[in-house]
């Protein structure tokens, strides 16, 4: 059975069994020719399955998803915590075995792909690539917010995991005065600086 990234990700063999707008996409990404909108908008719909993937991980059962993904080539990484009733837990946290041993087994092993294809995407648009991208969701009212930090951006200097830290914490303050349903934007930490 293919997980959902690999359906994803493969490459259509069969191109009789697909509809002429669906070859003329294929077409149109591997013949190079991408325009950055293009890149950013099939990028945004990764994300969305990325969110999806994560959401099915635990059941439903999360508030607010937070997801930090390194485009690092030689070390990809995908970070996740979650807000489940009314705390905020990193996903190796969780009480739920069944749900830890998913997102490490079956969503994590992923990265190397999403990146793969995020970097493939962003250099046939010939976009500076992302050396960050942060993903947030909210389950009450199904709202989500991308933030990419290009290569070329001083947040992407930042050592990962002191900022990924300090993200969590950020988080974990400003949840105590979000409501779950708000439709807001919580703080992208160190990655984003107010201005």
């Amino acid at each position: 059975m293919l997980s959902m990234f690999d359906r994803l990700f493969k490459k259509n063999e069969n191109t009789d069994a697909v509809g002429p707008s669906e070859k003329k996409r294929d077409t149109h990404i591997d013949n190079n020719q991408l325009t950055p909108e293009e890149a950013q908008q099939y990028w945004a719909k990764i994300a969305s399955k990325i969110i999806v993937s994560t959401l099915n991980c635990v059941d439903h059962t999360a508030e607010r998803i937070f997801i930090l993904i390194s485009f690092d080539e030689k070390d990809p990484t995908m970070d996740i915590f979650f807000q489940m009733n009314g705390q905020v837990r990193m996903w190796n946290d969780l009480d739920n075995t069944q749900h830890k041993n998913i997102i490490a087994h079956n969503l994590l092993p992923q990265v190397d792909n999403i990146v793969k294809q995020a970097h493939c995407l962003y250099d046939r648009a010939h976009l500076t690539r992302m050396a960050y991208t942060q993903i947030q969701f909210e389950f009450e009212s199904k709202t989500w917010y991308l933030h990419d930090i290009s290569e070329e951006s001083m947040e992407a200097q930042l050592d990962k995991y002191a900022a990924f830290l300090k993200w969590f914490d950020d988080v974990s303050h400003e949840i105590k005065q979000t409501p779950l349903d708000s439709k807001k934007k919580i703080t992208w930490g160190p990655f984003k600086p107010i201005a």
